[in-house]
């Protein structure tokens, strides 16, 4: 089967020239008197074989050459030797469209056991906590827990404003949030958590009046 197919192009090749030939030859045919007179017939069956060796060539060049430059193409863009990643989350977020948020919450936490660094996971984890499992107690024990750590300066804003929204949303531990909110102020001044925390600040100082 591996030969076939280049023995079958060299015989469409073969055919063409011996069809392009003989028309070539009836076309200049002379007759007796001196004057070109192809026979007709000849030359419409010499076409026709012309537009069936054409057509055969078009189905040959798609069965043999356009699956070869899809390969290439592929290969190019994608090897199929190289290993696909699983996302460290994929787990986690197959139990969230099961509705299993128990589960979930245990898979992001097995995702932050093996990279430390994974503040996305624990912020789903207190997500999850809070708003599926109507458990702020332990996303806040979560994030307490963590935040003795130590942190960049962007993970420890980010983590810590995650606290202030389950201390102020949840817990309505109102007083404790601004003072987190006061801290990300002080250690951070000028950037985007700074802001982010004296828009929050503003919002809590107001609660805080109407309760007084």
């Amino acid at each position: 089967m591996r030969f076939f197919r280049p023995l079958l192009a060299l015989a469409l090749a073969w055919l063409t020239f011996i069809i392009f030939t003989y028309a070539n030859a009836e076309m200049q045919r002379v007759d007796a008197d001196g004057n070109k007179s192809p026979d007709a017939l000849k030359v419409v069956l010499y076409f026709g074989g012309v537009v069936i060796v054409g057509g055969a060539s078009g189905v040959l060049f798609a069965a043999m050459v356009m699956p070869a430059i899809g390969d290439t193409i592929g290969k190019f863009f994608f090897n199929p030797d190289e290993k696909i990643e699983k996302s460290p989350h994929a787990d986690a977020l197959s139990a969230i469209a099961r509705g299993d948020y128990e589960m979930a919450v245990q898979e992001y936490l097995n995702a932050f056991g093996k990279d430390p660094h994974d503040t996305l996971a624990l912020s789903e984890v207190v997500r999850l906590e809070c708003d599926q499992l109507d458990n702020p107690e332990a996303a806040a024990d979560i994030l307490e827990q963590a935040l003795e750590r130590e942190w960049t300066a962007e993970d420890a804003a980010f983590l810590t404003s995650r606290l202030v929204d389950v201390y102020w949303k949840h817990q309505h531990r109102v007083r404790e949030a601004r003072a987190l909110l006061m801290q990300i102020i002080e250690t951070m001044p000028g950037t985007k958590h700074s802001a982010n925390a004296q828009h929050k600040l503003q919002e809590i100082e107001r609660q805080i009046a109407l309760e007084d």
